[in-house]
């Protein structure tokens, strides 16, 4: 028998593929010390419309691809009006896991090597990354939405019960407020109680994961103090676990925020 064998050919690497209407910037946070990676992904007609518009913001990078798509298909469902999003990213280089632990826990644990930075994120998010994409975008000062799952929802209540008025709209997907003995959610009795302005708040779960407790935990305080100003749902997703519920819950949750005024 014989074998022949072909040459191998030289192959130029295939082009990335690329999101429409998206950028990447970057911005170095003076006080926690690191980079950051801003991905925006702007409204279809941004780029003619003249129009200033809402901004979402978003915690955790790999979530990109999905707010991108909700983006785009929202020119054909028009559930929500078109928005600014911007995900807040850790990057993609070094233990992304423990940076985000870091950035989104409350208080410093044993539970997690680094935790307990969420008020210099807070900072860095209020004095930095907000003032930026104002000054690079056309935006609506005055209409700003959060979204975070997992340690990025429990950083979402943070924000609500630290900074009330920073934020109107946010959607806190199977948070973490299991955290530092439920620390949370002893707060909210106090700090949440009468809000400044109003907001609208999302919270949802799956049925099937290990944060479950702890949410249902949240909506309970929540529905004794029918806190002045809160515009608030809670929601389980049935046959959900902590992480698949994010397929779910966020359009939801979005579509929910940005429905017009009754």
């Amino acid at each position: 028998m014989i074998v022949c064998g072909l040459p191998a050919r030289a192959q130029s690497p295939a082009p990335k593929v690329s999101l429409d209407n998206t950028e990447l910037r970057t911005l170095k946070s003076t006080k926690i010390g690191r980079q950051y990676d801003l991905l925006v992904s702007l409204p279809e007609d941004y780029a003619t419309s003249g129009k200033p518009y809402p901004v979402l913001y978003v915690l955790d990078g790999w979530h990109f691809p999905l707010m991108a798509f909700l983006q785009n298909n929202n020119v054909y469902s028009q559930r929500m009006p078109p928005v600014i999003m911007v995900d807040v990213s850790q990057g993609s280089s070094g233990d992304v896991m423990a940076l985000r632990a870091q950035d989104f826990t409350p208080t410093r644990t044993a539970q997690e090597a680094r935790s307990g930075g969420a008020a210099a994120f807070l900072d860095f998010l209020e004095h930095e990354v907000i003032p930026f994409v104002d000054r690079t975008y056309r935006t609506i000062p005055t209409d700003r939405g959060l979204l975070g799952h997992s340690y990025g929802g429990l950083f979402a209540v943070y924000c609500l019960e630290e900074r009330p008025a920073l934020f109107q709209r946010i959607v806190a997907a199977s948070p973490s407020m299991f955290w530092d003995d439920q620390v949370l959610i002893k707060a909210a009795r106090t700090k949440l109680r009468n809000l400044p302005v109003p907001v609208r708040l999302d919270i949802s779960v799956g049925d099937d994961g290990d944060v479950t407790d702890s949410a249902v935990a949240l909506a309970k305080a929540l529905d004794e103090m029918k806190p002045k100003g809160l515009d608030y749902r809670f929601t389980v997703y049935h046959g959900e676990s902590h992480n698949s519920v994010r397929l779910v819950s966020f359009p939801a949750g979005l579509y929910w925020l940005y429905r017009p005024p009754r």
